[in-house]
């Protein structure tokens, strides 16, 4: 079987276990070419990770007839499917390769619009959350979406003692602080805003908690003047933008949140619990799939900021042989998310995507 990936995209957030995925399928014998853009973190890599890439520069993403390019690549891998991820990766290819009797299976990580999709054959979502949305606003089929949820190597995960230790301290941290993280885009729909107001409430009874904002986007300076109002810049650390590398912030961690008014699946939580480290996470679509409350983690209200001080609270007080248990069932929840498991479960996709055609 020849699978040819494409995503519009240069600088992705999801590359790594992306990445991952795409390794572990070729253990099984499935032969596959990245399609990117170039001088990106994607190609990047693709390449350290030793894949065949070929990357190209449509020329208008919305008008897949003009680029020409495409046709003349997928000539020259011949592949079984291509399988996209964006909305402008399924426009183009969905174009040519119904014109070249190719399948096209597309990968939706968020809500989106069906116009891009229109030559789609089927398509996989990272979560029911999202499913359940394109077929509820878009009307596409049950039979024609599969749910097939983000793939972590949970191996990449693990730290030492040592490590924890010394980048704590390169931020600053003491060894009785005690650190909540959240990762991801300062952007409203992230809901950082609210995990800031919440942390400060808390802040005033506990003396020694910080809180670790790792990401970067438009909303920092309004981040950072709610720290400022609420009295808790000292509290409050911010990373220098975005980090290529997010295990050594997990490792400084104690607690991870995930805040989101609206999330389709949340790969940082997996990361997180990979980490070793007990999460809180919104009821806010994705995350809903991953954890169960008060068995591998805390579920909160989105934009509830009591309720999350009220989580966040529970944490810090949990017996520790209950905190010991959510850790274990944390770990045996990651093995649905393996890139193992996942790679048996996209080549299935891939089998009945051919058998249909």
């Amino acid at each position: 079987m020849k699978i040819l990936h494409y995503v519009e995209g240069a600088n992705l957030s999801f590359r790594i276990p992306w990445i991952d995925l795409i390794k572990e399928l070729a253990k099984r014998g499935i032969e596959q070419r990245v399609l990117c853009r170039k001088g990106g973190n994607v190609e990047e890599a693709a390449r350290e990770n030793g894949m065949d890439v070929v990357v190209w520069q449509p020329i208008l993403t919305n008008f897949p007839p003009i680029n020409i390019q495409y046709p003349l690549i997928l000539k020259s891998f011949a592949p079984d499917i291509v399988h996209t991820r964006l909305s402008s990766a399924a426009n183009i290819a969905g174009f040519w390769n119904r014109l070249f009797g190719v399948p096209t299976v597309a990968m939706l990580d968020g809500k989106t619009k069906w116009k891009y999709y229109n030559n789609v054959d089927h398509f996989t979502a990272c979560s029911a959350w999202i499913k359940k949305d394109m077929m509820i606003s878009n009307g596409v089929p049950d039979d024609q979406i599969d749910v097939l949820y983000n793939a972590i190597d949970t191996t990449r995960f693990h730290h030492n003692d040592t490590e924890r230790s010394a980048f704590r301290k390169q931020l600053g941290l003491s060894v009785d602080d005690v650190a909540f993280i959240g990762t991801g885009g300062f952007f409203g729909r992230k809901g950082f805003d609210i995990l800031i107001r919440a942390f400060s409430n808390l802040a005033r009874s506990y003396a020694n908690i910080k809180l670790l904002l790792v990401g970067d986007g438009p909303e920092k300076e309004s981040l950072i003047r709610i720290m400022n109002e609420a009295g808790t810049a000292d509290r409050v650390i911010f990373s220098d933008g975005y980090q290529k590398d997010i295990r050594p912030w997990m490792s400084a961690g104690d607690y991870f949140v995930l805040p989101s008014r609206e999330e389709p699946f949340g790969i940082v939580i997996l990361e997180a619990m990979a980490s070793g480290l007990p999460v809180i996470v919104t009821r806010s679509g994705g995350p809903e799939e991953i954890i169960t409350d008060g068995e591998d983690g805390l579920l909160v209200t989105p934009e509830d900021i009591d309720d999350l001080s009220t989580a966040m609270e529970r944490m810090l007080t949990m017996r520790e042989a209950t905190r010991r248990e959510m850790k274990k069932k944390s770990e045996r929840r990651l093995h649905r998310f393996t890139s193992e498991t996942i790679a048996s479960r996209l080549i299935e996709i891939y089998e009945k995507v051919l058998s249909n055609r």
